[in-house]
């Protein structure tokens, strides 16, 4: 399923496949806010690398990339990150309806890291914003699906009308449904043909509503 044809018609701005190849698109300097979300296991960090590392590149000045984090890794993606982009906070994203227990650790866990990385430094320190968020549980989509809620918030707060918000992994589509709500431009990729054509047809009922 993973690297099938996919049988849909994407909407602008959506693309199937790796984003550390397809982003290259993007030209320079020229994205607001990146907010993604990409697997949380171990053979997956240096995902969040490659996220930053690109960004670097695309980013405007002082543009931010907000990603969400699991626990179990947070250190290699903070360190993998660094390299490229200036840490600048981590937010919390409270979770609603139930925490989650974690057995092996004897945790029960009532919050998912998003590790906010900036381009430069912030230059509009004026414009305040809050270190967690709490966002309804949505998982009709894909099965790693974050709130709509959460997304909304960063990209009304830290993008202008008309600004490009750029997704690294897609999954179900949320961070395009709100961009598409605030009237962003959204670049979006991802490698899973059954996640991305179930995002497309979420999308395209969004704007035929």
């Amino acid at each position: 399923d993973l690297h099938r044809p996919i049988d849909v018609a994407l909407p602008d701005g959506l693309h199937h496949g790796d984003f550390r190849e397809l982003s290259r698109i993007i030209p320079d300097d020229s994205v607001d806010l990146i907010f993604t979300d990409p697997p949380y296991d171990g053979d997956s960090v240096h995902l969040y690398e490659a996220a930053a590392e690109i960004g670097a590149r695309i980013l405007k000045p002082g543009g931010s990339l907000i990603a969400y984090s699991g626990q179990s890794h947070l250190p290699e993606v903070l360190a993998g990150m660094s390299k490229h982009l200036r840490y600048w906070w981590t937010i919390a994203g409270i979770h609603q309806g139930g925490n989650q227990l974690l057995q092996k650790i004897g945790i029960r866990c009532g919050w998912k890291p998003l590790v906010w990385f900036v381009k430069g430094t912030r230059g509009d320190v004026q414009n305040i914003l809050a270190d967690t968020v709490r966002g309804d549980r949505e998982k009709d989509t894909h099965d790693w699906q974050q709130s709509v809620v959460e997304a909304q918030y960063y990209i009304e707060k830290l993008t202008v009308t008309g600004g490009v918000v750029v997704d690294f992994c897609l999954g179900g589509g949320t961070t395009y449904v709100a961009a598409l709500k605030f009237g962003r431009k959204c670049i979006a990729f991802e490698v899973d043909a059954g996640s991305i054509e179930r995002a497309a047809k979420r999308i395209d009922g969004l704007k035929a509503a």
